[in-house]
């Protein structure tokens, strides 16, 4: 890709300066600052319900003529434009509903009550479990939404509701520079998909394999739940040295770095030092850590069992020759699982499918996606995987793990 200045961007083939057209972007300017310094040709078609590169509002924003970049993708295929077109005829309003703000609010209540009560009775491992369960539904059913840009084609409300993955201890511009510059881009896609470029879970054959692997069908699902915990410190390592999954975070984001680390510091005071001060004991220290795996472990399973299963898509290079369409890839890199009622308390994630097509859509239209998306797979021949109860999927995951433990 041609090297470009943190407030430029590719779009098919030109260069365009993003800072100037931030100025008028109709959902607010710092949603860019994750872009900077990108192709991000994927994400422009991901994110827009456009059929075609709107050049006319583009035009005095272009600066140069770009080099070609690699991609194992081809981009806003004819088959896409029409499932874009089917979608936007069933769901008009793509935003949040009535039902989403009554749910956002409900579990924002229960997650204040039980951390006031540790505060205010005592740490018991009771409230502890709820209060995990009720912060892993904080980044379930609302900053992800939020940092989507799902809930309000108002660019500040979901801003202010995205900094709720903060007040839970991540960070929405770590989250946004994970999840939707480089997981929802390139999903399955070797070295720029973080989240199967691991080598302590080996997730695809292009993997290194080491004589641990031939255990992780094991051990995976007891690092899942110390997730929260890594994040919670390594990630201040990343916001002060601006790099995050081994890529550098755009300067345009600079003081989005410096509003994530008072965040993370009045985290870390409310929800470590505060309470073992009050309560300087091992047993508070066991309910925080217990509040920490249960959380993990409920974030962690729902996304792992998604892109992992029996049949994925192959995992993709940049270089390769033999390009597919990314709509397809996104459907055969994914799996749905369950239905509304699974939706509900899983911020519609366990239709993975239909929101890797549409992220831009808030989680409570997802159950009406899903005829639309399997309808459309059905007439242009592509696989879609569903799988009728979780614990299905979770079977085939384990197997899938285990497979790859194993197999050269």
């Amino acid at each position: 890709m041609e090297k470009l200045s943190s407030n430029e961007v590719i779009i098919d083939g030109w260069v365009y300066d993003l800072e100037k057209f931030a100025n008028v972007h109709p959902g607010g300017a710092s949603v860019l600052n994750v872009f900077g310094g990108n192709d991000v040709s994927i994400h422009y078609y991901m994110l827009h319900n456009h059929q075609i590169l709107r050049e006319k509002a583009l035009e005095p924003f272009k600066l140069r003529k770009a080099k070609p970049t690699q991609t194992p993708f081809l981009l806003n295929t004819p088959a896409y434009k029409d499932l874009k077109a089917r979608v936007k005829k069933a769901i008009p309003y793509p935003y949040a509903t009535f039902e989403w703000y009554f749910k956002a609010f409900g579990i924002l209540a229960i997650s204040l009550y039980f951390e006031y009560s540790n505060l205010r009775n005592g740490f018991t491992f009771l409230n502890s479990s709820a209060l995990g369960i009720s912060m892993a539904m904080i980044g379930l059913c609302i900053q992800h939404d939020a940092n989507h840009g799902a809930i309000s084609p108002i660019g500040w409300v979901n801003r202010a509701w995205g900094y709720t993955q903060d007040w839970i201890g991540g960070s929405s511009l770590l989250w946004n520079h994970h999840h939707v510059l480089m997981h929802h881009a390139e999903t399955n896609v070797l070295d720029n998909d973080p989240d199967v470029t691991t080598e302590i879970i080996r997730l695809h054959k292009s993997t290194t394999m080491y004589g641990y692997h031939r255990f992780q069908g094991m051990y995976t699902w007891f690092l899942l739940p110390l997730l929260p915990i890594s994040w919670h410190f390594k990630e201040i390592y990343d916001l002060v040295a601006m790099s995050h999954c081994k890529k550098k975070i755009s300067n345009m984001a600079y003081n989005d770095a410096k509003i994530a680390l008072i965040f993370r510091t009045f985290f870390i005071l409310r929800f470590y030092a505060i309470p073992l001060y009050y309560y300087p004991s091992f047993h508070t220290l066991a309910c925080i850590t217990n509040s920490l795996l249960i959380g993990g472990a409920y974030l962690g399973i729902n996304f792992i069992i998604s892109h992992n299963f029996e049949g994925v898509n192959p995992i993709l290079t940049i270089y390769n020759q033999d390009k597919k369409d990314w709509a397809r890839v996104q459907v055969e890199s994914s799996s749905t699982v369950g239905g509304r009622t699974l939706g509900y308390f899983h911020g519609g994630l366990n239709y993975q499918i239909e929101h890797h097509l549409f992220p831009r859509i808030s989680h409570v239209h997802y159950h009406k996606l899903q005829k639309i998306v399997m309808d459309w797979c059905n007439d242009y021949d592509i696989h879609y995987t569903y799988f009728d109860t979780i614990f299905e999927n979770l079977i085939s995951c384990y197997n899938h793990i285990n497979r790859m433990g194993v197999e050269i």
